[in-house]
């Protein structure tokens, strides 16, 4: 997660280029694991913590509300004073996000064969954006500006919103009635605190765990209770200060997403391709809703806005740029291998199709940025060069 925009931001992006290689470092070593000793590592996922809770229940249900919970403080602190104070600063990126979450399920949809089809459950798993690894790449790219990296976490931040509904809407067990209302009736009183300026941490953590309870019990998907208090910390103005949310920043980069991405992304290779030799469909399927879905939605919806005079480029940016930068929404790590355990596909090969169309999008996605950017030096060395002739 990146701390609201503006504030320390060259050390908040250092963090996500160390976090985004390290979380693509553990699904390899989870793919690796998986190919070479699959039965090990599947006991190593299903170890049995209680008789009723795995390890990697325990991470997926537990360990990830930590990561939610500071996808909640950045959407609250971005809607007090950053990327979303106006109205105007969040059109394109909300456009652009909705039409990245909907082009890549409606290719991936087509590939499957339509709704009916026995993979359609994973539709979701192609629409996510991981804010670490795709702002973590950006940051490896010089010259890049910095209205350009806003830009991508204000889309990101949207798909994380997206997302979450997503979750809540149609990745649910049997629902509980009574624990729903009681879900409902918790989230009330938490935001009535909250707009009341109530500062106990504590006791928001409390009704938090609460929560979390609630959400499990009713059947929607626990971690979301992660937002709701993060959020309502952010918006109660508890002191939350920057040491505070550093280190929660550190424990989900260093413990939270690479346990999750070890714990998820392991797929035995070996067995992911089919009889004939060629990769399971599902892989395919997967990767190219991701790398033309995502790149299509979000430059498609700038392109179209800057067109017909809607909006208007990031400051000091140009279109390859735009361009570069949509490939890397392409990159869903996180989020689609959190969906995609929870979407119950009989098999894992998708998880191929996230990392791979990660490695693509990741690779393409530097080289044109590369392009663009030395483009962009090209023009302001131009440009400087007119300003001493005139004079």
């Amino acid at each position: 997660m990146v701390q609201s925009l503006g504030v320390k931001l060259p050390f908040a992006i250092s963090k996500e280029r160390f976090g985004g290689l390290l979380l693509i470092t553990c699904c390899l070593l989870a793919f690796a694991w998986a190919t070479l000793h699959l039965p090990s590592y599947t006991a190593f996922k299903h170890f049995p913590l209680t008789e009723s809770v795995t390890w990697q229940l325990f991470v997926n249900d537990a360990l990830m509300v930590l990561f939610f919970l500071m996808v909640g403080l950045e959407l609250s602190n971005e809607a007090k004073s950053g990327a979303f104070r106006t109205l105007r600063a969040i059109l394109l990126p909300f456009a652009s996000a909705c039409m990245g979450f909907l082009c890549p399920a409606v290719i991936y949809l087509f590939l499957v064969g339509g709704v009916a089809s026995p993979l359609a459950n994973g539709w979701a798993i192609v629409t996510a954006t991981d804010i670490a690894l795709a702002l973590g790449l950006l940051s490896l790219c010089s010259r890049v500006p910095v209205s350009l990296k806003m830009f991508l976490l204000a889309v990101a931040i949207f798909d994380d919103v997206l997302a979450i509904i997503t979750i809540a809407l149609f990745y649910t067990a049997t629902v509980e009635m009574a624990y729903v209302g009681l879900s409902l009736l918790m989230t009330t009183l938490i935001f009535v605190l909250s707009y009341r300026q109530v500062k106990s941490a504590l006791l928001y953590v409390m009704l938090g765990a609460g929560l979390w309870f609630a959400l499990l019990q009713a059947g929607i998907h626990p971690v979301l209770a992660g937002v709701v208090i993060g959020i309502a910390l952010s918006q109660s103005g508890c002191a939350i200060d920057h040491k505070t949310e550093s280190i929660l920043q550190w424990a989900v980069t260093l413990l939270v997403l690479p346990l999750f991405a070890i714990s998820n992304a392991g797929v035995s290779l070996s067995d992911a391709f089919s009889a004939v030799g060629f990769i399971e469909p599902i892989a395919i399927y997967v990767a190219i809703a991701m790398l033309v879905g995502k790149p299509l939605g979000v430059f498609g919806t700038v392109w179209l806005g800057v067109k017909f005079k809607l909006f208007e480029l990031p400051e000091a940016t140009n279109m390859l740029m735009v361009f570069a930068m949509s490939i890397f929404c392409s990159i869903g790590l996180t989020l689609s291998l959190f969906i995609g355990e929870l979407s119950d596909l009989e098999s894992g090969h998708y998880k191929l199709g996230i990392v791979l169309a990660a490695l693509i999008a990741s690779l393409l996605g530097l080289v044109i940025m590369s392009i663009a950017t030395r483009q962009r030096k090209e023009v302001i060395n131009t440009g400087v060069i007119n300003k001493k002739g005139e004079n």
